[in-house]
C-alpha cells in the first residue's frame, strides 16, 4: 500500500510505516532541517518542503494511506487559548490550525485510510467534534485510540499519545499490549560530557539525592523540581524538544543524555542518521516531536490488517 507523510518531520511516522509493510511515497514538512534528514534516510520518497496549509493537494502522487502528524504545540498544556492586544492570534491558534490540512487534503485526494497522531489534549481542542464531522462527511468512519503508550512495538518511552484512524472499511482495529522495555541498554557510559555533581545547583543536588535513595547509583532525572528519578531498568519518560531535559547520573557524576541516546528512546535504530554537524539541540528537537517507529509500526500494521 502506497502512503503519504504530512508533516513527517524526522521520520518516525514514515520508517514505522514501511517496517509495516507500507510504501510512504510522499513526504512533507515546513522545517528543512527535518526535510533533510527524512531525505537522507528515505531517499525513495518525494520530499516538499512547504507551509502544508498552503498545499496543492492535486500535485499528489496516487497512494492509499495518509499519515499525518499536524503540530501538537497547541494542544499541549502549556498552550492557551487567550489572545495578544488587538486581537492578535498566539502561534499556538495557528498550530491547531494545522489538523485542517489533513481533512483537505483528503477531500481532494480520498485515500482508503488516515491515520493522524497527536498529543491526547488533541481530542479536548474545542473544534475537534467539528474536525472529527469533517472527516465522516468524507465518508470515514472514525475511531479514537487514546491514550497509546509508546512502549508498543518495543519503544523503550513511557509516552502517550492519540492516534485518529479514519477508514473506508469501519473495521475497529486494536493494539495488542507490549511488555515495557528497559532503557538502560540506551546508555553508552563511555560517551563524553560528563559534570561533576558537586558543581550542581543545590536544587539538582536535592533532586539527585532523593532519587538515589530509590534507585542506587545509576538513574535518569529530569530538570524538573523535586523529579524522583528513572531506574534504567524502566522505560524513560517523555522525552521532549527541550535540550538537556533529561540527564544520567552516575554515582558522583551527571550528563545530559546523547542525541544517539534520545534517538534509541524514541525508538529509531542506529543506523538512522543526521548530519554531524547538526546541534543536538536541532537533533532533540526533531527527536521530540518525531513519532516512535515501533508505536507507528504497531498502529499501521493494525490499519492495514483492517483495511
Amino acid at each position: 500500500m502506497k502512503a503519504v507523510d504530512l508533516f513527517a518531520g524526522w521520520g518516525g511516522f514514515t520508517l514505522g510505516a514501511e517496517l509495516a509493510g507500507a510504501r510512504v511515497v510522499y513526504a512533507a514538512n515546513h522545517w528543512p532541517v527535518a526535510v533533510d534528514v527524512h531525505g537522507a534516510n528515505h531517499p525513495r520518497a518525494e520530499h516538499v518542503c512547504q507551509d502544508l496549509r498552503q498545499a496543492d493537494w492535486t500535485r499528489l502522487p496516487a497512494f492509499d494511506l495518509l499519515l499525518a502528524s499536524p503540530a501538537c504545540q497547541g494542544h499541549s498544556e502549556a498552550a492557551q487559548p487567550s489572545r495578544k492586544r488587538f486581537g492578535v492570534q498566539r502561534k499556538h491558534d495557528a498550530d491547531r490550525a494545522t489538523a485542517w490540512a489533513v481533512v483537505d487534503c483528503a477531500e481532494v485526494t480520498r485515500p482508503r485510510a488516515i491515520v493522524v497522531e497527536n498529543v491526547p489534549r488533541f481530542a479536548a481542542w474545542t473544534l475537534f467534534p467539528v474536525w472529527r464531522l469533517a472527516l465522516e462527511k468524507l465518508g470515514y468512519q472514525v475511531q479514537e485510540l487514546r491514550a497509546v503508550a509508546s512502549v508498543h512495538g518495543g519503544v523503550p518511552q513511557r509516552r502517550e499519545r492519540l492516534f485518529v484512524v479514519a477508514s473506508r472499511s469501519g473495521k475497529a482495529i486494536e493494539l495488542q499490549a507490549s511488555p515495557e522495555p528497559a532503557f538502560g541498554p540506551c546508555i553508552e557510559l563511555g560517551a563524553n560530557g560528563w559534570r561533576d555533581i558537586g558543581a550542581a545547583s543545590p536544587d539538582a543536588r536535592a533532586r539527585f539525592a532523593k532519587a538515589r535513595a530509590r534507585h542506587g547509583c545509576r538513574f535518569l532525572s529530569q530538570h524538573v523540581t523535586g523529579h524522583p528519578g528513572v531506574p534504567l531498568h524502566e522505560p524513560i519518560r517523555t522525552i521532549t524538544c527541550a535540550s538537556d531535559h533529561w540527564v544520567l547520573v552516575d554515582g558522583d557524576r551527571y550528563r545530559p543524555l546523547t542525541s544517539r541516546e534520545l534517538a534509541r528512546g524514541m525508538g529509531f535504530p542506529d543506523s538512522y542518521t543526521w548530519p554531524a554537524s547538526l546541534p543536538s539541540r536541532l537533533v532533540t528537537r526533531g527527536l521530540g516531536n518525531a513519532v516512535p517507529p515501533g508505536l507507528a509500526r504497531a498502529v499501521v500494521s493494525a490499519v492495514l490488517e483492517a483495511a
